[in-house]
């Protein structure tokens, strides 16, 4: 008699499947090994060098390749460098291509995961700018605001910026100048943090100073008999036109006794820096504001020495050499609305040269004219309506941007330039 046979064909399927799964398992596991440690790298590239590719990518205008290079270490699930590089990059075409909510997407997503990253206090001013852009301004602020609370000096100004322009939308502009004088403090010299926040402090300084808003370092005065704009001007050494801009008058506004005038006394010097063709106005604090100039073409250089303002004109005749005077409002009379000669402090100096408007815009910030400063139209009338007559300029080389520093008269003077 024979034992009765078993049926062991469900048994062995079973068992099949247990092996097949635990085969993949395995498999899968070795792979995720072998992609997020060292070991692929001798068959694939970097991360570093894959985000190297999608910018040259991105450079040639590729933008459809570039994106697939991207996504891959987006969504790596590192939090490495390459990692938070590629998410700015990437959101910054999103941006570009006119998708700034799936750019918005992107950021805040790095900003929330990547919080041990190196590169993350970048990735969270891109994110704010971005916020800002879209007008989630409460949102912008409280990012712009834990950077600028962790990050050091050389990573936050950007975000300290963030936080003037708030200041700014909310009237409060006092506390936004103070917020761009910090991040330009902090800012890297030259660098492009140091512009943004050197051309925010700037106009915040201007418009504070031809305002009407009481500031702390203005002060009134009261009309007497017998004032006169100019008059007031004298005795308090500052400009007609700055008591007008803070005043809401012109020159034909008659003044009562009694009448209180707001003005901000200034004790300006400037520096013009020929290798960089800028115009630095200084005041107790700093820097002021920033000018581009126009300076002297090769064989007409700008002379470098000591100089202060003479007397100032308001819509100059040009004498040009070898032809004559040239009448205000001539499209030939290249000195524009405003001139401010330049009165020399030095022996061996030219006495012919001056800051002046133009009439040619397109030669602002090259070297262009035959040794003297120009300047925007709007920006000389600016700039003749802040400084009085006899204060000092002094034309270098090189600006040494050191808190503090000093401007040496420099020795080596060239020759005289021609007003132009």
């Amino acid at each position: 008699m024979f034992a009765p046979r078993r049926d062991h064909t469900l048994a062995k399927i079973i068992l099949s499947l247990l092996v097949i799964g635990l085969a993949a398992f395995g498999a899968i596991r070795a792979w995720t090994w072998f992609t997020q440690s060292g070991a692929a790298s001798a068959f694939s590239s970097s991360p570093a060098d894959e985000l190297e590719r999608a910018r040259g990518l991105m450079d040639q205008g590729n933008a459809l390749e570039a994106h697939q290079a991207l996504e891959p270490l987006v969504n790596r699930g590192r939090d490495d460098a390459p990692t938070a590089q590629a998410v700015m990059l990437l959101a910054r075409m999103d941006v570009q291509e006119g998708n700034k909510d799936a750019a918005r997407r992107l950021l805040e997503r790095g900003y929330r995961e990547l919080t041990s990253n190196p590169d993350h206090p970048k990735l969270a001013i891109a994110y704010a700018r971005l916020l800002e852009d879209l007008g989630q301004y409460d949102d912008a602020v409280r990012v712009y605001a834990d950077v600028h609370d962790r990050a050091g000096p050389d990573i936050r100004p950007p975000a300290t910026v963030g936080l003037g322009r708030q200041a700014e939308r909310n009237k409060d502009l006092i506390k936004a100048r103070a917020l761009y004088r910090e991040a330009a403090k902090d800012a890297v010299p030259n660098s492009q943090e140091w512009d943004e926040a050197l051309d925010a402090l700037g106009k915040a300084n201007v418009t504070l100073v031809f305002s009407h808003q009481e500031t702390p370092e203005s002060k009134w005065y009261t009309v007497v008999k017998g004032d006169s704009i100019t008059s007031i001007g004298n005795a308090l050494n500052t400009t007609q036109g700055m008591l007008m801009r803070a005043n809401g008058i012109d020159e034909n506004t008659v003044l009562s006794m009694g009448q209180r005038l707001l003005y901000t006394p200034k004790d300006f010097r400037i520096v013009i820096e020929r290798s960089r063709r800028r115009l630095f106005l200084l005041d107790k604090d700093g820097i002021f504001k920033r000018y581009s100039v126009g300076l002297g073409q090769p064989g007409h250089e700008t002379t470098l020495g000591s100089y202060k303002i003479g007397n100032k004109e308001k819509n100059p005749v040009w004498h040009k050499p070898g032809v004559g005077p040239i009448p205000a409002g001539d499209p030939a009379n290249e000195l524009g609305t405003r001139w401010l000669p330049l009165v020399p402090d030095q022996e061996g100096l030219p006495k012919d040269l001056g800051i002046h408007g133009t009439i040619r815009a397109e030669t602002v910030g090259k070297y262009s004219s035959n040794g003297c400063a120009r300047l925007y139209a709007e920006e000389v009338e600016e700039l003749y309506d802040l400084v009085v007559r006899s204060t000092p300029v002094d034309i270098v080389e090189t600006f040494s941007l050191d808190e503090g520093a000093t401007i040496a008269s420099p020795n080596n003077v060239t020759t005289a330039e021609t007003k132009s």
